[in-house]
């Protein structure tokens, strides 16, 4: 039987028909160019996309009806799970608006806002007291409040945007409509007619009646496959999370105390470097550059540049750039910390964390590793770094309709007690509730999954290395001999070489048709349980492709997240793709 194509509609959710979706069909290279360059034939059609990029609806629903409620005029805001991630972001803005050319003094504003409780023990499976704070600032201000959207992911999740809604959605529409009569009754300059309130609270229960009819439709198809979200599971849910997770990694370190979740993987790292900036004494803190060692997903280098006192990027990440940085620190420079994937997104590079750990050791740095590509059934980092942080929302989950991630603390490495003093001070679980059902139900089978996606990945590796069109491939276990020897050092017994793959096309156009061929998902994340293909260089870096080309990463590169389909059936859709490029490029 086929692999069922999924839609190539542009802006459609993967998976499809999934309102908490976390990728997005691109389904050409051209309409991921259009997306890059902001044209309006995709753009507009963009209804979901991934969740740090792509601000969901029902987020941007709650902020326009509490923006109408309690905002100044040209005022715009942005949303967090708690105060204090507010007041991190006031800060950001304040910080880079001060550093404008010319400095803007930013003016911006906290409010909190609490959802009600429940009334008695029968509501607390569907109701929970959510709060929310929300950033207030002047509108064109909105670029930098999105910065810290993006790089923190500390923003709220799109289901506690939904749950807030369906709680809060009529007393914030009667607030807004109520500061809008004040406000019209005030002016004297206004004489245009306005609708009576009868109309305006009929069209207002018209919107609240279809958000209460999507909200039935959601619970009815949990219902109907046995699915129910009763919130009362959610601690529960959390404590088997953690549990699940600190047996992924190795059982001497299996406490569950030392594991911290996240509402993404991206602020798993960026509370990573927040604790390691903590700990440390302010003035090694304010003076100490972090090193960022190898090509990382972009947003993990830009935590490390904008909060603290820099980086040093060794983009390549090979055993010569580990000679470079022993010798930066022989000299007598400090730093503060190294991060690095393992392996590397896109370009699957592996680098030698056991010589990393020996320097950390010896020069008293502190190391954190993302596991998130290898993850933690195919290898063990832990015994050789401070932190692991891990994105949840890929492989773990599997299912693309959560986001979600961890930050893992070391107990046997040399700065723990301090780290987890830290985190004793300073971690507030904002995980949703919600959300944190939902990984657990789609957590459970995680090894078995990562082990078919394995082995579905070492035949797709065999099926691009007969291309003639292929010009390089990035995998674990081909990038280079060196990288696999640091792979394999620390692969698990019965580990694989994961799930992703890159190649690079001889040919531009060959890259294209067969991107616009391959009848699979194709859209950003990584991790899926169904395979899912992008232009990453175009999709991740359109903006400087010659300076990413500088580390190695092709303008041709297509990255492929390898699922769990029937092997058979994934290798004759991606051989069909092949093929169309093989004749076009004959013609």
């Amino acid at each position: 039987m086929p692999v069922n194509p999924p839609s190539q509609n542009i802006g459609a959710p993967i998976p499809n028909n999934t309102d908490h979706a976390v990728s997005v069909t691109l389904p050409t290279w051209e309409a991921t160019v259009g997306y890059e360059e902001g044209k309006d034939w995709v753009v507009q059609k963009m209804n979901s996309g991934y969740p740090r990029f792509f601000i969901h609806n029902d987020i941007q629903q709650l902020a326009k009806l509490v923006e109408g409620s309690y905002g100044r005029d040209d005022e715009r805001c942005m949303i967090f799970p708690t105060y204090n991630i507010a007041k991190r972001c006031r800060a950001f803005i304040k910080e880079k608006a001060a550093a404008l050319n010319p400095p803007v003094k930013a003016v911006v504003r906290i409010l909190q806002l609490s959802s009600p409780p429940p009334a008695n023990a029968e509501e607390t499976s569907t109701k929970v007291e959510a709060n929310l704070a929300f950033v207030f600032f002047h509108s064109k201000l909105f670029p930098i409040a999105k910065q810290y959207w993006q790089h923190s992911g500390e923003g709220i999740s799109s289901r506690l945007a939904e749950y807030f809604l369906s709680e809060m959605k009529d007393k914030l529409a009667a607030e807004m409509n109520s500061k809008r009569d004040s406000a019209s009754t005030a002016s004297s300059s206004s004489h245009s007619p306005r609708p009576s309130r009868s109309s305006r609270s009929s069209r207002s229960s018209i919107n609240i009646s279809r958000s209460n009819i999507k909200q039935e439709s959601a619970t009815f198809i949990e219902e109907r496959f046995g699915r129910n979200l009763d919130l009362r599971f959610a601690k529960d849910a959390k404590k088997i999370l953690l549990q699940r997770l600190a047996s992924e990694y190795d059982h001497s370190y299996s406490d569950s105390e030392n594991v911290y979740l996240y509402p993404s993987g991206m602020a798993a790292i960026f509370n990573a470097h927040r604790a390691i900036l903590g700990f440390n004494d302010e003035k090694d803190s304010n003076t100490l550059k972090s090193v960022c060692f190898g090509f990382p997903y972009v947003d993990t280098l830009n935590i490390l540049r904008k909060w603290g006192a820099g980086v040093h990027f060794y983009g390549f990440g090979d055993d010569e750039s580990l000679d470079d940085l022993e010798l930066r620190l022989e000299s007598g420079e400090r730093i503060l910390s190294l991060f690095c994937e393992f392996p590397s997104n896109p370009l699957l590079k592996t680098p030698d964390i056991i010589r990393i750990k020996k320097l950390s050791d010896k020069f008293g740095f502190s190391v954190v590793v993302d596991d998130t590509v290898g993850n933690s059934s195919n290898v063990n980092v832990i015994p050789y770094c401070d932190i692991v942080v891990s994105s949840l929302t890929k492989i773990f989950s599997g299912d693309s309709n959560v986001m979600a991630g961890c930050l893992v603390l070391n107990k046997k490495g040399k700065n723990y007690d301090k780290l987890k003093e830290f985190m004793n001070d300073d971690y507030e679980d904002f995980f949703w509730d919600q959300d944190a059902i939902y990984l657990e139900r789609n957590s459970r089978d995680f090894e078995e999954r990562s082990k078919k996606m394995n082995e579905n990945a070492e035949q797709v590796l065999k099926l691009f290395q007969e291309s003639p069109l292929i010009e390089k491939i990035f995998y674990p276990s081909v990038t280079s001999p060196a990288s696999k020897a640091h792979y394999d050092q620390v692969k698990r017994e019965h580990g694989g070489y994961g799930a992703l793959l890159s190649v690079v096309f001889k040919d531009e156009m060959d890259a294209i048709c067969f991107y616009n061929t391959v009848q699979l998902s194709k859209g950003p994340s990584l991790g899926t349980n169904f395979t899912l293909v992008c232009p990453y260089s175009i999709l991740a870096h359109y903006n400087e492709l010659d300076e990413v080309a500088k580390w190695g990463v092709d303008p041709n590169l297509v990255r492929l997240s390898i699922g769990m389909e029937k092997t058979e059936d994934l290798l004759k859709t991606l051989k069909e793709a092949l093929d169309a490029a093989q004749e076009q490029h004959e013609i």
